[in-house]
């Protein structure tokens, strides 16, 4: 994802002024927008300390998926079981972010080091 990221800007980069660039410029925008959705589908699985529980969630973040074993209901209490399924979310969603993150990598310095008020004066917006 991180390789696909800098083509798209050096594509965007390269035909924002010539003749070719607006069509090359929307098929490598599709492109990237796919790509990115199906890195946002991908899903990753997070259990509770105990095990008892596990919830998959999308990379997105969105719970997709509850697994309760039966154990857990024989040998845990009511609030003993929330605290489970709220474990076993939250280390599905902080595994999501660390493999969002890992695909992704950090942004480049060009997307984020750009001031605004810089990229309207050169009509980049």
């Amino acid at each position: 994802m991180r390789d696909f990221i800098e083509q798209y800007l050096s594509t965007s980069e390269r035909y924002y002024r010539s003749d070719a660039g607006p069509e090359r410029m929307r098929a490598a925008a599709v492109e990237f927008q796919a790509g990115l959705r199906e890195l946002m589908s991908r899903t990753v699985t997070g259990t509770d300390p105990s095990g008892y529980v596990a919830a998959t969630v999308s990379l997105g973040g969105k719970l997709s998926r509850t697994y309760i074993s039966p154990h857990a209901v024989r040998d845990l209490s009511a609030p003993e079981l929330g605290e489970a399924c709220r474990a076993a979310v939250a280390a599905a969603r902080t595994t999501a972010a660390e493999t969002f993150q890992a695909a992704v990598g950090e942004f480049p310095e060009r997307l984020t080091d750009l001031d605004p008020a810089e990229l309207v004066r050169r009509r980049k917006v």
